[in-house]
């Protein structure tokens, strides 16, 4: 895989730029971006869009010191309710020769301080020295709310220490040259990312642990380490260099979760994909097949009795109301099995890999249900509200549990960033049987209960006799 290959896959893996009206024939200007969220001044948001383009991307010109490249840059954001942020810059690049071969890439952020909220965004950039090279990108973007919880930036891929660090990118102390196009290359890899953490110690976190796990493309962990942190004011920094010369070339995702010391608490997770190119260790190959071929090679060809039931029935939690009714009309063993491989087969997310990680991720939380859920009323764990939502959702990017107290019974709160802009759950076991129920969410579609906390988490109801009480029975 050259190098013009390698970018052109990795653009799926951050906010990349798209191209949009240029004729084909029209040079374009080779620019991958990122956009990264801090917690900014009071309510608002430190947004940033991180920017990267190769020296070789730009028509150089005589300078006073050798040549230079220079790129007009634009950027105009638009809130749901018409308030528009405009930002413009020249973006430049320095060579000894007019026509360079590419030797790095350059970087830039922009940061721009905004209210929460989902925004359109527009890009454009255009060569200040070749105006038939041009770009213009659009895309949406939700401005996340940072709350006085425990909470965490997003995670910012930056580039290795190395001597001359550039002033600008100095972070509360640290050096972080940002790594918009999420590459790690090289014999020896390094993964080096900077985050902040807010809120540890207004939360009465004294100690706590980071976990950074490195996943491959189907979601199996590569490898973890856990670092132990002290919550001794509510800004905390954390720059890592994570060695990664073990994992071969390919897409991974890396996942960074604020823990309790005793790791049973996560408070805050943070995920992100990157790409590996490490030319001593090349990516595994897949075999292609016809879909009957590939049928018969599945686990669904062999799929009997028991089993099969239990995967059709699980099918259905994430089933559209079409598919249920196909389903249904799936009476012998053969039709059922070719309708699960179906299933899961549109919904894999990368068909160039031999897994499913949709389907992959789906059964860690079957069994994750299954451990943690189960019941004197569901002895199936996954069969709960609680089992239901991890199988629909996953892991909540935050969960807040809350044991009884005197006057209060068992609930938990579990929040989901990715979910309709940031959407809450709300269970309560109000029948003490280990058994939490979905009382309230503000996920359009799901059970609204405003007053859950009264109705539900009490341990008694705010009137001791109530007047139905007092009435005769009915019979």
């Amino acid at each position: 895989m050259n190098i013009k290959s390698l970018i052109l896959y990795v653009s799926t893996l951050c906010l990349m730029i798209t191209i949009v009206g240029q004729a084909s024939a029209q040079p374009t200007i080779d620019v991958i971006a990122d956009v990264v969220q801090f917690r900014g001044d009071g309510a608002r948001t430190r947004w940033e869009f991180q920017y990267s383009f190769a020296d070789t991307a730009v028509k150089y010109v005589v300078a006073p010191t050798g040549f230079i490249g220079e790129l007009y840059c634009g950027l105009e954001l638009v809130s749901e309710l018409g308030d528009t942020t405009r930002d413009e810059w020249i973006a430049s690049a320095q060579s000894m020769e007019s026509a360079p071969k590419h030797q790095r890439f350059y970087s830039g952020v922009r940061p721009l301080v905004l209210t929460p909220g989902r925004y359109r965004v527009r890009f454009v950039a255009r060569d200040l020295h070749d105006p038939s090279s041009a770009l213009t990108s659009e895309f949406s973007s939700t401005v996340l709310t940072f709350s006085y919880r425990v909470s965490m930036s997003d995670v910012m891929f930056v580039m290795p220490l190395r001597a001359g660090v550039d002033p600008r990118f100095d972070r509360n102390g640290q050096a972080a040259d940002p790594n918009p196009r999420h590459e790690i290359i090289g014999r020896d890899p390094s993964i080096c990312v900077y985050a902040e953490i807010y809120n540890t110690l207004r939360s009465k976190l004294d100690t706590f642990a980071l976990e950074i796990q490195v996943l491959d493309n189907v979601l199996e962990e590569q490898q973890t380490s856990y670092v132990r942190m002290i919550g001794q004011n509510d800004g905390l920094v954390i720059r890592e260099e994570i060695p990664a010369g073990a994992l071969r070339s390919g897409v991974y995702t890396l996942r960074i979760r604020v823990m309790s010391n005793d790791l049973a608490t996560t408070y805050e997770t943070r995920e992100e994909r990157f790409y590996i190119l490490n030319p001593e260790l090349p990516p595994e190959g897949r075999i292609l097949l016809t879909e009957d071929e590939a049928f018969q090679a599945s686990e669904w060809s062999v799929v009997k009795g028991e089993r099969l039931a239990l995967e059709l029935e699980l099918s259905d939690v994430l089933a559209l109301n079409a598919e249920k009714a196909v389903r249904v009309q799936c009476t012998d063993e053969r039709s059922q099995q070719r309708y699960l491989f179906r299933f899961w087969g549109i919904r894999d997310p990368d068909p160039s890999t031999q897994s499913n990680e949709r389907l992959d991720d789906f059964r860690k939380m079957f069994k994750r249900a299954q451990t943690f859920y189960g019941n004197a009323i569901f002895r199936d764990g996954w069969r709960t509200d609680r089992g239901l939502a991890l199988l629909r959702w996953g892991i909540a990017t935050q969960v807040e549990q809350f044991v009884a107290g005197i006057d209060t019974k068992p609930y938990e709160i579990w929040f989901y960033q990715s979910i309709q802009g940031g959407s809450y759950f709300y269970f309560v076991d109000w029948q003490l049987q280990q058994n939490h129920r979905l009382v309230h969410s503000t996920m359009i579609g799901q059970v609204k209960e405003p007053n859950w906390y009264n109705l539900y988490a009490k341990a008694f109801s705010p009137n001791p006799s109530p007047a139905s009480l007092l009435q005769p029975n009915q019979r």
